[in-house]
């Protein structure tokens, strides 16, 4: 898709999500397609020919050959998650980057932007309760906290990731890394 319409994309999305927030209603489905869009959207900026795919193992197709999962979490109770299932599509080398986008009242707060073998922890260590909500079925999870001091006083040393940490410690080598992103 070309940036201009991928810009005309967003926009109606960014239109429709205010009427959203104007009518008080918090339907979460409509922003995980927008931030499909809005990172296919940057991502062209940034020079790359990017496709929405949505595809189960990955969300937009960069060039042809790099695979970007988009991942999205509400911030509720001071925390965001971003969700891997049981961590298979990052075993299973499903996708190449991962851009996790934080909101709040379905605005957009931070664009965190992760390698898939940053990831590789989330799968190898699966976390219970209380940490997750579905242990069962969804325990591979990304957490972000607005400062390190809130992830550590909310997780027990056993809970918490490096991932998770250094995001917490250096959140500047993830919030908004475009660069990060490379033809493979």
């Amino acid at each position: 898709m070309n940036e201009k319409t991928l810009s005309s994309i967003v926009s109606s999305f960014e239109s429709t999500l205010e009427k959203f927030r104007s009518a008080d209603k918090g339907d979460n489905r409509i922003f995980a397609i927008y931030a499909e869009y809005f990172v296919a959207l940057k991502l062209t900026q940034q020079g790359f020919s990017a496709e929405v795919v949505n595809k189960k193992s990955y969300d937009v197709l960069l060039d042809y050959d790099v695979a970007i999962e988009v991942k999205t979490g509400k911030y509720e109770d001071g925390c965001a998650a971003a969700s891997f299932g049981k961590g298979k599509q990052i075993e299973d080398v499903k996708f190449d980057y991962c851009i996790f986008l934080t909101y709040d009242k379905l605005r957009i707060r931070e664009t965190l932007i992760f390698s898939r073998k940053e990831l590789e922890e989330v799968a190898l260590k699966p976390r219970g309760s209380p940490v997750v909500r579905y242990p069962k079925t969804n325990p591979c999870i990304l957490l972000r906290y607005d400062t390190l001091e809130e992830y550590l006083h909310n997780l027990q040393e056993s809970e918490r990731l490096d991932i998770e940490q250094e995001l917490h410690k250096h959140p500047q080598e993830f919030i908004n890394r475009w660069d990060k992103i490379k033809k493979l």
